[in-house]
């Protein structure tokens, strides 16, 4: 985003020019024997087989830039995937039925206080170690839990207050020695947060990176997800995600980072999200709704604002603002369409991308070593989760068959 404007006019990228002075680049993406293979094309066309991909980015100068001198863009990024399988509403469904299984025993003597270890949270870790053994051992190996789940009891029936707070055991990445190295770094300097919040301020989800504490928090009540306060109350009814057709929610993001004794971030970082679905299209709208806040120590504020000033004020204000989309439709074929992309306007900062640059030559020297450990740790987590599936595979389709046949007789 920083480059864009500057991208528009660089004469080595492989740009299509359009008739009103858009520079776009199409991309097409299909299955090549085991690989994935994406190529450069003429014009954007929408995928017409499953499995196979459309992108495009396109820069277009923005309404008061001179032809000599594009300082400003109108930039959007978007692609397109068909695939056979499931939409979006069905992921829906999927978190709405794992959300139900977020319990330990929901038996006395409840919680008073939220944020202790106790029989509640080995209830539920049993369970979790009965049910993924695998995936179980390698979160043993990797991670600390100091909290997983807090149960009370209420007039309308037990709570559950998931309230995650887990530790990365650096020791054991040790076996990853540059992923280690980042990490060890990352823990005292980096601290972020993200909240969900209703129109009324309560929260429907909280997550945060707080010095090496992972923290996740939703509520349950009857395994539906409910509101809550900042006192970690109940806040409002609980809703069953399966059967919401419209709504919308705020997300309020932060993150900073200590330097030399200092803070630099950035806070206020806000959208609203707007969903709709129905039978077949489930939709999600996303729109920045305030300018982000730059965190800076006083006097090195002042400088940081000349610097980005500009540019969050026009990314969050220009051209209507950042927003994205995130939507899935089924076809008459059964096939469901993914469609995904945002769009901005981006202001030109010399000294952003000065910045930028500086930024990218300290990264490259290590980052396809980086990388390569990075999605070494990440197939260990995942292959660990494919053989917990395939060993209850066989039970999840009876119960799905089990299902099926009961609605039919229902209806």
């Amino acid at each position: 985003m920083i480059r864009a404007a500057a991208l528009y006019s660089n004469s080595e990228v492989p740009w299509h020019d359009q008739a009103d002075g858009t520079h776009q680049i199409c991309v097409a993406g299909q299955p090549d024997s085991a690989d994935y293979l994406y190529t450069l094309v003429q014009q954007w066309r929408s995928p017409e087989e499953p499995a196979r991909f459309s992108g495009i980015f396109s820069l277009k100068p923005a309404a008061d830039s001179a032809p000599a001198n594009v300082s400003s863009v109108t930039g959007t990024l978007a692609g397109e995937l068909m695939i056979d399988t499931y939409g979006l509403g069905e992921l829906v469904d999927l978190l709405g039925d794992t959300l139900r299984e977020f319990h330990g025993d929901l038996k006395p003597p409840w919680d008073s206080a939220a944020g202790k270890f106790n029989r509640h949270d080995r209830a539920a870790m049993d369970r979790f170690h009965r049910q993924m053994p695998h995936l179980a051992a390698k979160f043993d190996r990797y991670f600390k839990f100091n909290n997983l789940l807090d149960e009370f009891n209420s007039p309308a029936g037990p709570i559950v207050l998931f309230n995650v707070d887990m530790e990365v055991r650096q020791d054991a990445l040790k076996k990853y020695p540059l992923l280690y190295e980042f990490y060890r770094k990352l823990v005292p300097a980096v601290v972020a947060k993200s909240d969900i919040l209703d129109a009324h301020g309560n929260y429907w989800m909280r997550e945060a990176f707080d010095h090496g504490h992972i923290h996740f928090t939703i509520m349950l009540r009857d395994g539906l997800l409910t509101p809550f306060n900042g006192a970690m109350q109940p806040a409002g009814d609980s809703v069953a995600l399966e059967e919401i057709t419209r709504g919308g929610y705020r997300t309020l993001a932060s993150g900073q980072v200590t330097s030399l004794a200092m803070n630099f971030g950035l806070a206020n970082i806000g959208f609203t999200t707007d969903y709709r679905r129905d039978a077949g299209s489930c939709t999600f709208v996303n729109r920045m709704n305030a300018v982000p806040q730059l965190v800076a120590p006083p006097g090195v504020h002042q400088v940081m604002d000349l610097v980005a000033g500009d540019f969050l004020r026009v990314l969050a204000t220009g051209d209507g603002g950042l927003n994205s989309k995130l939507s899935s439709r089924m076809l008459p074929n059964g096939v469901y369409d993914f469609a995904a992309g945002f769009t901005a306007e981006l202001n030109y900062s010399p000294t952003l991308e000065l910045l930028a640059r500086i930024g990218d030559a300290i990264a490259k020297e290590h980052n396809d070593r980086v990388r390569a450990e990075e999605r070494a740790f990440g197939e260990e987590l995942f292959d660990a989760f494919v053989a917990d599936y395939n060993e209850a595979r066989p039970a999840i389709l009876a119960l799905d068959s089990d299902k099926g046949e009961r609605q039919v007789k229902s209806k």
